[in-house]
C-alpha cells in the first residue's frame, strides 16, 4: 500500500510543480497589466484635468475630421507561403523555441522525470533532446496540415482595447486557426501536433513503462499550457 502511495505522488509531482509555474505565469501577466492600466488611467485622468490651450477644439469638427479621429482595427491578411514557412523554422529551431526546449528539460531535471534518464549532465542531455524532437514533430504536423487545410495558426496580438478583450482574443487562439477570410475556426493542425508529438514520443524514446495514455496527459498538460503562454505574449512580450 505504501509503496503504491509512493508511485501516485511521484506521478503527481511534476504535475503539481509545473501548474504551480503556469499559475505562477497567469498572476504576473494579471499583475502586469493591471499596473499599466491603472497608470494609463491615472494619465488620462490628469490629461482630462489640465486646461486646454488649444482654441481649434473651439472649431465645429468636419466631416474629413470625424472620419480621422475614428479608429477601426487593419483587416486580416492572411500570411504569405514565405512568412508561414519562416514561422515554421523559428517555432522549431529558432532561439526562443531551443530556450523553452531548455528550461523544460531543467524543469524535467528538478522533478527527476523520467527517473530511468537520471541527473547529470547526461539526463539533462536526454531530456533537452526529447523536447527538441518532440517541438520538432509537433510543429512539424501543424505547418504541413496547416498548409494542407489553408489555415493560418499564427498568433496575433488583439487590435481590441481592455483586458478581457484581449485575454479572451489571446486564449482562443491556442485553440483555432483562422482561414483565408479570416474566420476563426477549431484548429485541426494544432490538436493533431499537440497529440502527436506527445504520443510519438511516449511510444519511442520513452522509458518502456511509458504508454500513448502518458501521451494522451502529456499532450493535454501542452495544450494548458498554450493558453498561458499566450497571455503572456499578449499582454508582456509577443515571442
Amino acid at each position: 500500500m505504501s509503496r503504491t502511495l509512493q508511485v501516485f505522488q511521484g506521478g503527481q509531482g511534476p504535475l503539481l510543480n509545473r501548474i504551480a509555474v503556469m499559475f505562477f505565469f497567469i498572476v504576473v501577466t494579471f499583475v502586469t497589466v493591471t499596473a499599466q492600466q491603472s497608470d494609463q488611467s491615472q494619465s488620462d485622468a490628469n490629461k482630462s484635468k489640465a486646461p486646454s490651450t488649444d482654441v481649434s477644439l473651439s472649431l465645429p469638427a468636419t466631416e474629413h475630421d470625424q472620419k480621422a479621429t475614428q479608429t477601426s482595427p487593419a483587416p486580416y491578411v492572411f500570411p504569405t507561403s514565405r512568412q508561414r514557412f519562416n514561422r515554421y523554422v523559428r517555432n522549431t529551431v529558432g532561439p526562443v523555441s531551443l530556450a523553452r526546449s531548455a528550461a523544460s528539460a531543467g524543469l524535467s531535471q528538478w522533478d527527476n522525470d523520467p527517473l530511468e534518464w537520471g541527473q547529470g549532465a547526461e539526463g539533462y542531455g536526454k531530456r533537452f533532446a526529447s523536447n527538441f524532437g518532440k517541438n520538432a514533430i509537433r510543429h512539424t504536423v501543424q505547418y504541413g496540415l496547416s498548409e494542407a487545410f489553408r489555415l493560418d495558426t499564427g498568433f496575433q496580438r488583439s487590435k481590441r482595447k481592455g483586458f478581457w478583450p484581449r485575454l479572451s482574443d489571446a486564449l482562443v487562439q491556442n485553440v483555432t486557426s483562422r482561414t483565408r477570410s479570416g474566420k476563426r475556426v477549431l484548429s485541426a493542425p494544432i490538436f493533431v501536433g499537440v497529440y502527436t508529438s506527445s504520443i510519438i514520443s511516449s511510444e519511442t524514446w520513452y522509458p518502456s513503462r511509458y504508454s500513448y495514455k502518458d501521451g494522451l496527459r502529456s499532450g493535454t498538460y501542452s495544450l494548458a499550457t498554450g493558453f498561458a503562454l499566450n497571455a503572456l505574449r499578449e499582454f508582456v512580450i509577443n515571442f
